[in-house]
């Protein structure tokens, strides 16, 4: 049985299933329309998405009288480094610079 942690989270949904037999992925799809549906599958496969407390797979069929929890984790923190590379700059001012690209 898993749960899920309310400071791991940014958000936490809880949803409460009455139409039997649709897929927990397209469910999740129209319910969160915020989200696409590959994130959703990335949530289910992550572990952040609970039917009765239990790990489900993206492909799972939903039954009337379950409780489906999501949780959508923060957003990673990326760390991006600037990399020194020689470009051929063709015009430059305050606003538009033109760069010729190799091709490749």
């Amino acid at each position: 049985m898993a749960t899920l942690n309310n400071s791991d989270y940014e958000d936490i949904y809880e949803f409460y299933i009455e139409e039997k037999g649709e897929r927990i992925d397209k469910y999740l799809s129209d319910m969160l329309s915020s989200h696409s549906r590959s994130y959703i599958q990335k949530l289910i496969s992550n572990g952040n998405v609970l039917v009765d407390n239990n790990i489900i797979k993206s492909n799972y069929k939903l039954s009337p009288g379950e409780k489906v929890i999501v949780g959508i984790p923060f957003p990673e923190t990326l760390n991006i480094e600037p990399e020194n590379i020689p470009l051929d700059i063709i015009y430059e001012d305050e606003d538009v610079i033109l760069v010729n690209k190799p091709k490749g």
